[in-house]
């Protein structure tokens, strides 16, 4: 294996959170499909896994502005949902960017293994 997509793995999978005795850890033949998959697999389940255990549980923006349709843009009512809103996506935002790089990064992962160890 590459040992620039090694690290690239061992990186992602820390980012991710993977316990330090993880197989993602210390990728080794990836030149066996099985085991491109099972890297592949793995990493997917850490993914989702950080998406529910580190997703912020603020309120959701969408709805809250949805809500602010429906007011007096004037009221105080307006101005409290604006306010709400706003530290929502302040919460969220952060957490959405991050995890849109490290969706690259596994794209880019994926990609690699799937070009070394085409399915049969």
């Amino acid at each position: 294996m590459d040992s620039s997509l090694a690290e690239d793995i061992r990186s992602l999978a820390s980012e991710l959170g993977v316990e330090s005795d993880s197989f993602l850890h210390h990728p080794t033949n990836t030149d066996d499909p099985h085991y491109a998959e099972q890297i592949v697999d793995g990493l997917t389940l850490a993914l989702v896994t950080f998406c529910y255990h580190k997703h912020p549980r603020g309120e959701n923006v969408y709805e809250l502005m949805d809500q602010m349709d429906l007011i007096d843009e004037n009221s105080e009512e307006a101005q409290h949902l604006q306010m709400r809103a706003e530290e929502a996506a302040a919460l969220q935002i952060p957490f959405i960017v991050n995890l849109n790089r490290m969706l690259e990064d596994y794209y880019q992962i994926r990609k690699k293994l799937e070009e070394m160890s085409p399915r049969t």
